[in-house]
């Protein structure tokens, strides 16, 4: 085979095979084609630098990525009228009620094989005037449904003027953490339906949203500035268990960072080519993986890669091993 892409300074291995058998730990970066009756997706593995091709029948369904965490795709169909939960290692499926209603943005608690996962679907849209949050338990029965919130402040419901756009959400300890296009981040803890929105001054006025990361219990959030380049990050200083403000990470340590629209994850950089690294993906006409050298606060393109085969119609998605 051919070279499928070019890179600024690597020559990229090119390998065309059915199965994935991963040769490190690290996150790979999984291209999902979403377009009806597309089978053909991709695995790029940013530290042995090799690309794989392969084919899933199980999403040729006009497949649109809802969010991404613990190996899984969180997927919805239009095409079938169908929610699922898909692995593109182990090629393991696991279905949901579906919903028949439009979805800004979603996260799940945890892996969608473990009693008691709760999935989380978001709906923020101008066609409605109140802010909603409908979840589903994993593993206690498909009869019981989706539940519906409205996340109140005091008591009070609040209109999608104070917070709306939903574009981002992870979830920490059963709590729902997530970003509006406007940069806000807005918290919900499903047990006690409580609703708080987090003021960030810091996040006004960037040119995109801030991805959010969540390793051992720790928020993070990475502001970016003009064409998506990563400026700063911060971690989100929790007070008595609530989140209460955004602090500037001055030092990764032992982390490094995989950050992409739909799901972002951090690994602890036990292998020297991973320390102080931000690994960024993001799509468009060319879907392109950029690793940034992190001194400080201090962040530095080190290396992209274009993946001119996979563009606009290719969602890139970080799978954790």
């Amino acid at each position: 085979m051919g070279r499928l892409f070019i890179t600024e300074k690597e020559e990229i291995k090119f390998i065309d095979n059915n199965s994935v058998v991963p040769p490190t730990k690290t996150p790979l970066l999984f291209f999902l084609g979403e377009l009806c009756g597309e089978t053909k997706h991709g695995f790029f593995d940013p530290i042995s630098q090799t690309f794989t091709i392969i084919h899933l029948e199980e999403l040729e369904c006009q497949a649109e990525c809802l969010a991404s965490r613990y190996g899984w795709l969180l997927i919805l169909s239009r095409s079938t009228s169908s929610l699922f939960f898909f692995n593109p290692i182990t090629r393991e499926k696991i279905n949901l009620p579906y919903k028949n209603r439009f979805i800004d943005a979603a996260a799940f608690s945890a892996p969608p094989t473990s009693p008691g996962c709760t999935v989380f679907a978001i709906e923020t849209s101008s066609f409605i005037t109140q802010f909603r949050i409908d979840t589903f338990v994993m593993g206690v029965g498909q009869d019981q449904g989706w539940t519906s919130h409205k996340p109140c402040i005091g008591g009070y419901s609040f209109s999608t003027k104070a917070f709306s756009n939903v574009v981002q959400a992870i979830c920490n300890n059963g709590v729902l953490y997530c970003v509006d296009s406007r940069g806000r981040i807005g918290t919900f803890d499903v047990k006690f339906g409580n609703w708080n929105i987090v003021l960030s001054k810091k996040f006004e006025r960037v040119c995109t949203s801030p991805y959010l990361v969540e390793f051992n219990g720790e928020i993070f959030a990475a502001k970016r500035g003009a064409y998506g380049v990563v400026e700063k990050l911060y971690k989100l200083k929790l007070e008595h268990g609530v989140a209460a403000a955004w602090e500037e990470e001055k030092e990764l340590g032992d982390l490094s960072l995989f950050l992409a629209p739909y799901g972002s994850c951090g690994v602890l950089a036990l292998d020297g080519r991973l320390k102080k690294k931000l690994f960024v993906s993001n799509y468009g006409p060319k879907s392109k993986c950029v690793i940034y050298n992190v001194d400080g606060t201090d962040y530095k393109k080190a290396k992209s890669f274009d993946f001119r085969s996979f563009g606009w119609c290719y969602t890139p998605v970080w799978i954790e091993r």
